[in-house]
């Protein structure tokens, strides 16, 4: 039996399913398999980075996710000799208030209830979710990708004929290794197991509601989540001194985390262990990789989920307008070149960290780069080169200040307060299904041609005045941007800045044609 579909996908945890709704919320066919018989019970991820919730807001998900948060602005991150210790250092709250870079709060969700959140809405919006499914092989040509998938309880086979594939199949990718694809970087540092069990210890330490402790007693990091019910030990083990993951049986486990727990009488039901351990690039032919798939990051920091999840969502917007809006191909070009060196110097920055907050008994880690702000990380992204229009040289660092943003082509558009219709939000509402034109009060030249060049990208250019239909409440939109009031910004779909212009232009039609143009492939671009 044959199926044909746009894009097949595979993998279904986080990255898989957040890749399925993408593509759903762009109205691209897709059908997901996952060779588990349903979503995980691990939760190595569980913060969501704000810009991550900024993500799944324009997905449509996001009170969905507040309704499972288990945070609240009380709970900070640990330090101790074991629970039991009481010389706690305290780091501070797992967020800083980012108020004023984005109204969209994070949100402390753990992977086992994220992921059947990120599944039913995918699957509502007519994405194929097939769990229990498993990829036995692939092939691809210059037109398409044929691959063979299996039905692990009755084991019927079907072929699927598809225009792309999405490998979301984790840190030992088949759908990577088939393609030849190699990982560069420093390689595995270090081993580490995550162990959940069902325990009896309470939520605060010292008085405080804590999201995670660091036990220097175990070199390891335990995290709570519900009073009387189950929690995550991770620790390291060393292969070279013998250590397996086999070591950590129910025995093992209770001994861990009393020592953890720096306590005798604590209960500790060994629920499931799983170890965990960046590609030269990440895509090859019409096969593209996200998340572990194309990069392992360590947990520390909180980047490794949230990377994935900005990757799923810069590849489906492009996937869209290639399949439905007559986009080059060339545009999928730049998935790679845009995400890659990010995810390479997130990896570096959350290895910074890895060093300084674990013992490393291995000595395999490498030189610390110095740390940036996490703030800086998770918002200050910038595009070196990719799907947008060059304003001179690019910068040398993959991070800016978000809290000062430069407005440049390749970074994310600021967050500015407005009212629109009536109703107080953010610039960032306007983003998320086509390009958006934002222009200034003097801008009406740029907003007549937006409506010129209506159907450019198959689905328009949908242009603000900022001043005329947005109001600009503190007045913040020339600066964060960099024009003038006679200027104009684009916006791509997934909320970075494409283009823009500080002021007016003799011809704004044949300007904007050109640059969106030039973005989507479908002419040269002229060299930066």
């Amino acid at each position: 039996m044959s199926i044909d579909t746009p894009v097949l996908i595979v993998g279904g945890s986080l990255n898989g399913l957040t890749a399925a709704l993408c593509l759903a919320h762009h109205g691209v066919a897709c059908i997901l398999v996952e060779r588990h018989p349903a979503t995980t019970v691990q939760y190595k991820f569980r913060g969501i980075s704000p810009r991550s919730m900024e993500i799944f807001r324009s997905l449509g998900v996001e009170d969905a996710v507040r309704a499972r948060d288990s945070a609240d602005q009380s709970h900070e991150i640990a330090r101790a000799r074991n629970l039991a210790d009481p010389n706690v250092q305290w780091s501070g709250l797992a967020w800083p208030d980012t108020t004023a870079i984005s109204p969209i709060r994070p949100a402390t969700v753990d992977q086992d209830r994220l992921e059947p959140i990120l599944r039913e809405r995918a699957a509502g919006l007519g994405a194929d979710i097939r769990f229990n499914t498993e990829m036995i092989d692939f092939e691809q040509d210059d037109h398409g990708v044929r691959a063979r998938i299996r039905d692990r309880t009755s084991g019927a086979e079907e072929s699927v004929a598809a225009r792309y594939l999405v490998a979301a199949d984790g840190a030992r990718s088949a759908a990577c290794t088939a393609l030849g694809i190699r990982r560069t970087g420093p390689g595995v540092l270090q081993h580490w197991m995550n162990l959940i069990f069902a325990t009896d210890l309470p939520l605060f330490l010292r008085g405080k509601r804590f999201t995670s402790c660091f036990v220097t007693d175990v070199n390891g990091s335990i995290l709570p989540r519900d009073s009387g019910g189950n929690w995550m030990l991770a620790v390291q083990y060393a292969p070279e001194r013998g250590e397996s993951p086999g070591q950590f049986d129910a025995a093992g486990c209770l001994d861990l985390v009393r020592k953890a727990a720096g306590r005798q009488d604590v209960k500790a039901d060994l629920i499931d262990a799983r170890p965990w351990e960046v590609a030269e690039r990440f895509g090859k032919g019409r096969a593209f990789l996200i998340g572990d798939a194309a990069h392992v990051i360590p947990p520390t920091g909180g980047f490794g989920g949230n990377t994935g999840i900005h990757d799923a969502h810069n590849l489906a917007w492009k996937l869209s307008f290639v399949l439905n809006k007559g986009a080059s191909p060339s545009l999928l070009d730049t998935y790679d070149a845009e995400r890659r060196p990010i995810a390479e110097a997130t990896l570096a920055q959350a290895l910074a960290r890895l060093s300084s907050w674990f013992k490393d008994p291995t000595g395999r880690l490498p030189p610390p780069v110095p740390a940036v702000d996490d703030v800086d990380v998770v918002f200050g992204q910038i595009y070196a080169d990719g799907a947008f229009v060059h304003e001179g040289a690019a910068r040398a660092s993959r991070f800016e200040d978000p809290r000062q943003p430069s407005g440049r082509p390749g970074s994310r558009a600021p967050h500015v307060a407005i009212v629109r219709d009536g109703e107080t939000s953010s610039t960032l509402d306007l983003f998320g299904q086509e390009f958006v034109l934002l222009c200034g009060a003097d801008g009406d030249p740029w907003v007549r041609a937006a409506g010129g060049i209506r159907d450019e990208t198959g689905g328009g250019v949908v242009a603000y005045g900022i001043g005329h239909d947005i109001q600009d409440v503190e007045g913040h939109w020339l600066q964060r941007y960099g024009v003038t009031a006679a200027g104009a910004v684009l916006v791509r779909p997934d909320g970075i800045i494409a283009w823009r212009a500080s002021g007016a232009d003799e011809a704004p039609e044949a300007t904007l044609r050109s640059a969106l143009r030039q973005i989507l492939g479908v002419s040269p671009a002229p060299a930066p």
